[in-house]
């Protein structure tokens, strides 16, 4: 009888464990996982948000407000996830910049420089169905990955310089800059003073550990194409070129340059010689250096003493 009940519960427990196992016998998916690479640094860096095990889709990335477990503080950056094939992963760059000084202004108790800020990956939102905006609960979180920041304000912007700074439209120029993260990638792209985005890439480079670069660019045809289309109706003359630096791995978009510069273009064809002073012909007037006037009035002088006496000798005489 024994032997019978146990037999019983026995097979009872496998009715159990076949009920919760998945159809088919597939293993259950895993949960989605992100990390940020690097984990810590300044409020505004640039990090690497990479995970596995997302659905197959659209996410959007979000700051989450600090004190708060699912307020949006701001839209950091779209992100598609790979094909099953490739393992449901993700990876995609996270600029925190402003809205990561904000939140780590807020998240920050007696003026301490340190603190930790949360990123959240969502499902994107349906079609129609409108962005998550700042302020609002962000739906759908699947996975969040914390950053430990160590300032609660940004180091001064990027500056950026050319030598020289006016030229020929197809001459070569020397770009300079200080003050961009240690090691990081930059696009250097043209446009027009006027322009709201980049026109066009022209090189492409990386900073060294104290976040400064040097890089010789020529402008050739590039530089004499845009002088030829220069818009003047909207743009001041004389013609000049705006080259701008930006974060390479991240969209270009209005206000997203990290530092500029402006090079002035005085010509407008390739091989064409910029106009020169003309030398002076001997035709024009020109003012006497100081020695020969000095001369002339000491001249002068003399002779007038020399009339003087002539004019007293003569006197004496009659």
């Amino acid at each position: 009888m024994k032997r019978h009940a146990l037999i019983v519960l026995l097979g009872a427990i496998a009715l159990l464990v076949a009920a919760l196992a998945p159809p088919g016998g597939a293993a259950a998916q895993p949960q989605p996982t992100m990390v940020l690479s690097p984990a810590s640094g300044p409020c505004d860096a640039t990090v690497q948000a990479s995970g596995t095990g997302f659905p197959v889709g659209n996410l959007v990335l979000y700051l989450v407000r600090p004190g708060t477990t699912d307020v949006n503080m701001g839209i950091l950056n779209g992100a598609v996830v790979h094909p099953e094939g490739e393992g449901s992963s993700l990876s995609q760059a996270v600029p925190l910049w402003n809205h990561g000084c904000e939140a780590a202004t807020l998240d920050s108790q007696l003026a301490q420089p340190t603190g930790y800020l949360a990123i959240a990956a969502a499902l994107a939102p349906a079609p129609g169905g409108g962005a998550v905006q700042p302020g609002e609960r962000i739906p759908n979180i699947i996975a969040v990955a914390d950053y430990r920041y160590t300032t609660t304000t940004p180091p001064p912007p990027p500056v950026m310089a050319i030598s020289p700074s006016s030229g020929p439209c197809d001459g070569t120029v020397e770009v300079t800059g200080t003050g961009f993260q240690p090691d990081q990638d930059v696009s250097l792209h043209w446009a027009y003073p006027s322009s709201e985005g980049p026109e066009g890439t022209l090189t492409s480079l990386k900073a060294d550990a104290q976040g400064a670069f040097v890089v010789q660019v020529d402008l050739g045809e590039t530089g004499c194409a845009a002088a030829r289309t220069y818009p003047v109706n909207s743009d001041p003359m004389p013609p000049r070129l705006r080259i701008d630096a930006e974060a390479v791995g991240l969209p270009l978009q209005v206000g997203s340059a990290l530092a500029h510069a402006v090079y002035t273009l005085t010509t407008t064809e390739i091989g064409a010689t910029p106009p020169q002073a003309l030398p002076a012909t001997g035709k024009e007037r020109s003012t006497p250096p100081m020695w020969l006037l000095l001369v002339g009035g000491l001249g002068a002088v003399g002779l007038l003493l020399v009339a003087g006496l002539l004019y007293r000798s003569r006197r004496l005489r009659s």
